[in-house]
């Protein structure tokens, strides 16, 4: 709805009943409802579908807006495993449809400098890099891995493989002509459910680089990010998967001890975007009631939509800032990091 006319505009809701789409449409004053997925991927008005749906559907509402002709923006996770996001895209592909999978993460201004400042070679070569996203929320109710741990390894394999280096040209889409090797992994599952709530890895990255990551949903930590290089240090403080400040320390001479900076650079969020007030109270709202966001900086939802509309309008099949081989990449090693960890604790049980 924020996004300028001109864009984008929401024409439409679909739901598994009629009065959801109908409860959902009063509240946010969308036009057109739908009382199923498979009549709202038919409207003739909508170009791209947003699949927001309960996770383990999303490969179900993909191939159905697909297969209706549309472009496809989904909420991450994508699909339970590789193999099952490779067919989604390749479908995607021979439909000569836009699909991209919505780790919001790359889409914020702050990532790209990131990058910029690893291809100017402001802190030397990257060695390293970490990653913590840790939240005492959720333990039990899903996978902590697929939850927090995939922000993780998307960050780890952006700032990590060659900026520089086309996809085309590597084996595992990353950079640097191999694909990452998941070295050590460990977890802790939830003792009711049987989900992993706690997650630890260690995963090798073209050229002997190493990145190191933790994930949970049953305690906290500081959530920030860091790369590593010959001569400084890159950091991202809270929250790291959407930032919008960057310190960067210089640091040169015997045993690194001469440090400069740090150099802190701020990116403030989209402006004109802020919680909408409802259009049709509920359970004792008044009228105009604005609830506000769930999460921090949700604000920046509006990157990953604008890059969506870019990309759909220019008529490409995939957005150069998360490509269909970067993403299957991050999956592998969602999926490496689970395999491994499944059989660690197997093994010490």
């Amino acid at each position: 709805h924020q996004l300028p006319p001109d864009v984008a505009e929401v024409v439409a809701v679909g739901s598994r009943s009629e009065s959801g789409a109908s409860r959902f449409g009063d509240r946010w004053s969308i036009p057109n409802r739908h009382s199923s997925y498979e009549s709202l991927c038919s409207d003739p008005n909508v170009d791209v579908v947003y699949v927001a749906t309960p996770s383990l559907r999303h490969p179900m509402d993909c191939r159905t807006a697909l297969m209706c002709g549309k472009a496809v923006l989904c909420e991450k996770s994508m699909a339970p495993n590789p193999t099952i996001a490779t067919e989604i895209m390749e479908l995607a592909k021979s439909q000569n449809l836009l699909f991209v999978h919505g780790v919001w993460s790359r889409f914020f201004p702050a990532m790209r400098k990131v990058r910029e400042l690893i291809r100017s070679g402001t802190i030397g070569e990257v060695k390293s890099a970490r990653a913590s996203f840790c939240q005492n929320d959720g333990a039990g109710s899903c996978s902590a891995l697929l939850e927090t741990g995939i922000y993780c390894a998307q960050f780890l394999q952006w700032v990590l493989t060659d900026p520089d280096a086309a996809d085309d040209d590597n084996e595992g889409g990353g950079g640097g002509g191999k694909a990452p090797i998941v070295r050590g992994a460990h977890r802790v599952e939830n003792p009711t459910s049987g989900l992993d709530e706690r997650v630890s890895a260690l995963i090798e990255f073209p050229g002997g680089k190493v990145g190191t990551f933790e994930c949970s949903l049953a305690h906290a930590s500081d959530r920030s990010a860091a790369v590593y290089g010959t001569g400084g240090v890159i950091e991202l403080p809270f929250p790291f998967w959407c930032p919008t400040e960057i310190r960067v320390t210089k640091m040169s001479g015997q045993a690194s001890q001469k440090w400069v900076g740090p150099e802190i650079e701020t990116f403030p969020l989209p402006e004109g975007v802020g919680p909408l007030p409802v259009s049709k109270p509920e359970g004792g709202e008044e009228e105009g009631h604005v609830p506000g966001f769930h999460f921090v900086n949700s604000e920046g939802f509006a990157y990953e939509a604008a890059e969506v509309c870019r990309c759909f309008r220019e008529g490409e099949t995939e957005s150069p800032l998360f490509t269909s081989e970067q993403n299957l990449e991050v999956l592998r090693i969602i999926a490496d990091i689970d395999k491994m960890s499944r059989d660690n604790a197997a093994g010490g049980a």
